[in-house]
């Protein structure tokens, strides 16, 4: 068996951060009765709704190589398997950047085509990607090069809003534009901590005391709610995730 064959696949709605992961979390907050209890009275006479928005996604920096190994290998082997007429015929529709860089590069077409590929930046990606090349692209590839289209800014940012009030999630979403949804509350950092506040590794409320973290809201009600506040990151670090960066 190759290590391609070895690759285990993952369902969608484990990428993080992603539209599918959070609608996976939105079931997990429903399901909890603890928070239901903690969370009582929440959102009753003020906008409990939240935006958590995730700011600098390393997109400009990270390349399609980047990706979980189960993504960029499956693009890798689905380019190289291909016999070399049929590639010619995929890459007759390239965008003429791609072309040129594959022309610029040294080796078998193969070698060649998929190096051009795997070292894009990903926020590149959906600019270099054509409808031949979708036919033999991975589809996990194709379902996150459409996340990153439909639901992180140009910046680099996605802002997922997040409906609560008294003990129950109302809704989940994610916007192009912090004000496309009302709500009470904003929570903001960078990537990385994101990334450690979902694993358990940041505590919510001494992230924002120690300014890692910025909330634009009653800094009151979050301490009066803190057991909800803090249960609910324990729900996010426990709710299944793949990390794309």
């Amino acid at each position: 068996m190759s290590a391609y064959e070895e690759i285990e696949e993952y369902d969608y709605d484990e990428y993080w951060p992603t539209t599918t992961w959070l609608e996976k979390y939105e079931d997990d907050l429903t399901e909890s009765e603890e928070l239901s209890r903690v969370m009582g009275g929440w959102g009753q006479g003020f906008n409990g709704d939240f935006v958590f928005e995730i700011n600098n996604l390393p997109i400009e920096e990270n390349e399609v190589q980047d990706l979980p190994e189960e993504v960029w290998k499956a693009l890798d082997k689905g380019i190289r398997q291909l016999p070399e007429g049929v590639l010619e015929t995929v890459l007759e529709d390239a965008p003429q950047a791609v072309q040129d860089g594959i022309e610029e590069r040294e080796g078998p077409l193969s070698d060649r085509a998929a190096n051009e590929l795997l070292e894009t930046k990903i926020i590149n990606a959906p600019d270099k990607t054509w409808d031949g090349l979708r036919r033999v692209m991975p589809d996990v590839l194709e379902f996150l090069l459409d996340q990153l289209e439909e639901n992180v800014t140009d910046d680099g940012h996605v802002y997922a809003w997040i409906g609560l009030e008294d003990g129950d999630c109302t809704g989940v979403d994610t916007l192009m534009e912090l004000d496309e949804r009302d709500k009470g509350f904003v929570l903001t950092g960078e990537y990385e901590q994101w990334v450690r506040l979902v694993t358990s590794d940041l505590d919510v409320v001494e992230g924002i005391m120690s300014g890692e973290l910025e909330l634009d809201g009653d800094m009151q009600k979050i301490l009066q709610y803190s057991d909800a506040a803090l249960m609910m990151t324990d729900i996010a670090s426990e709710t299944d995730k793949r990390f794309l960066f």
